[in-house]
């Protein structure tokens, strides 16, 4: 007798990204009837703002979520007291039950912003930087881990899922255990081993592992021996030597490899730590 294979149903189904920024927005920062042919996650780890939607005006605080449905025209403002750091996520998704988020804010529970921040996480491995500024045209990875934008579309949906089944049931659920502190902090360092090149802030860090930002820089400093600024400062260092030692690389454009914002701080930066300007290293150590 043979077996019988069943369908499996997608109740929701997102295929296509705008957008994944994690930021903090300048205070007295606004914008106006933004409109887009898709829906657009906003999310607050910290701070507060002001957001007004054809469903819903008021302010959003920290943790709070709310979705802009596709089409609908919105707005957001910080005060001048206020910069918030928020997650915007622009996705295409139809499913009706999304449009529920639409209406009022909710408030993620720590099961729900460990998702988010995977989520983002995932999101690194996908998209090319800037992620701290808004763009519309976000550029994908050349080089993704297996699997990356799969995997970021089925985190998204897992998270709508666990939002609609909560919803549904009036509760939260699927907290989970706390992560090992051992372990999360070894993650740390590893994801500011892979992210080194681009901008991290410790407010970011503390968000993706779900610590705060007091913890992570005494856990880090213990488990490597330096402040975290220290650490990225230590790689760029050794990454900047090899590249006017090794290579025919002009120092501008090593500069903008190691994300520094002009070949001014570079040749600063890498004077303050070696006694050399990067054009006397390259006399002095150039290998022929």
């Amino acid at each position: 007798m043979g077996f019988v294979l069943k369908e499996l149903k997608n109740v929701i189904s997102i295929g296509e990204i705008a957008n994944l920024h994690f930021f903090e927005f300048e205070r007295n920062f606004f914008t106006e009837n933004d409109r887009h042919p898709f829906c657009e996650l906003v999310f607050v780890s910290s701070g507060e703002l002001y957001v007004s939607s054809e469903e819903y005006s008021g302010r959003l605080r920290k943790n709070e979520m709310i979705v802009h449905r596709a089409g609908a025209r919105h707005s957001l403002s910080c005060t001048a007291a206020n910069a918030p750091t928020i997650i915007i996520i622009g996705f295409a998704c139809s499913a009706e039950h999304i449009l529920d988020f639409s209406r009022a804010p909710i408030l993620l529970r720590e099961g729900r912003v460990r998702q988010l921040a995977e989520i983002v996480k995932e999101g690194r491995n996908v998209f090319a930087p800037p992620y701290d500024i808004p763009t519309y045209d976000m550029k994908k990875k050349k080089r993704q881990p297996f699997g990356a934008e799969q995997r970021l579309r089925m985190l998204l949906e897992s998270f709508f899922i666990d939002l609609i089944r909560e919803s549904s049931l009036g509760q939260e659920t699927g907290e989970g255990a706390p992560v090992p502190r051992t372990s999360a902090i070894r993650e740390v360092v590893q994801y500011v081993d892979d992210n080194f090149l681009e901008r991290i802030t410790l407010d970011e860090l503390a968000f993706l592992f779900g610590t705060n930002r007091a913890t992570l820089c005494k856990e880090f400093k213990g488990a490597t021996g330096k402040t975290v600024v220290n650490y990225i400062s230590d790689k760029k260092l050794v990454l900047a030597k090899a590249r006017i030692a090794k290579t025919d690389f002009t120092f501008t454009e090593i500069s903008e490899e190691l994300g520094f914002a002009s070949v001014h701080y570079f040749t600063r930066f890498f004077k303050t730590q070696t006694g050399m300007t990067p054009k006397k290293y390259r006399e002095t150590y150039r290998q022929k």
